[in-house]
């Protein structure tokens, strides 16, 4: 299950280029996000692991980027951990991966007014996105080149209030599951519930697309999201966390 689900996290956000080194996948992209800015050792090296790590970090180093490691919670990957940690490299980030069964979800038919779900890429949401995030003119850039490279389905879908764009959400859909991704909801509009209500309505339109999972991520200190996602019937299937060895160490 975790190779399968690090696979589908992968194509839900491609990164800009993608080296595979001895059942390695290096990704780069421009730095924008750890996600997208790693090497997943989720198949296992086919060479000695110390030189594939060194060969990883001259990459990154050419492309004038901190060496991160995103690691699951698998045999191959606390060896690979033991490793980092002796390098020096630091730990950061402990994510969890967290799955629901949507095959029998249902909503109220009055929650399917609140969001609007459209089946590709759309400025408005994205400028949306930009805003309640604060990311910046470069980062952005890198961001729309990564969301137009998505291969499988995708939904973007919004709540609108005031004739203005108050929460959106990302799903991308593959092999029967829909993985949600930035959640986001406008400062002044909070603590409503418009994140839970973005989410059914997303899982819904993915149901009737024939998904019977959903999975996301939430990182484990965030004990007010894991809340959310709890009572919304997901349950965590595994953790992944980062080692980071910063540029000149």
């Amino acid at each position: 299950m975790i190779q399968k689900i690090e696979e589908l996290s992968m194509n839900a956000l491609p990164a800009l280029s993608t080296v595979f080194l001895n059942g390695w996948i290096l990704r780069f992209a421009n730095g924008y996000s750890k996600r997208a800015n790693s090497v997943n050792p989720i198949y296992p090296c086919s060479t000695d692991t110390e030189k594939n790590i060194e060969i990883c970090e001259s990459l990154f180093r050419k492309n004038h980027l901190a060496t991160v490691f995103k690691l699951t919670e698998c045999t191959e990957a606390y060896k690979i951990d033991e490793i980092l940690q002796g390098k020096g490299y630091v730990y950061e980030a402990k994510t969890n991966v967290m799955l629901k069964n949507i095959s029998k979800f249902q909503i109220k038919e009055q929650s399917k007014k609140n969001a609007v779900i459209y089946k590709g890429f759309k400025d408005d949401w994205f400028e949306a996105f930009v805003h309640m995030n604060q990311i910046s003119y470069p980062n952005a850039v890198t961001l729309h080149k990564m969301l137009q490279c998505i291969v499988p389905d995708t939904y973007y879908g919004y709540i609108l209030e005031d004739g203005k764009i108050a929460a959106v959400a990302l799903g991308v859909a593959e092999r029967g599951y829909v993985g949600v991704y930035d959640v986001g909801v406008h400062k002044e509009k909070r603590r409503r519930g418009l994140g839970m209500k973005i989410m059914e309505d997303l899982i819904y339109t993915a149901l009737q697309d024939g998904c019977t999972h959903s999975y996301l991520q939430v990182v484990d200190s965030n004990e007010e999201a894991k809340a959310l996602y709890e009572k919304l019937g997901y349950e965590k299937q595994y953790s992944y966390w980062y080692r980071v060895k910063n540029l000149g160490k």
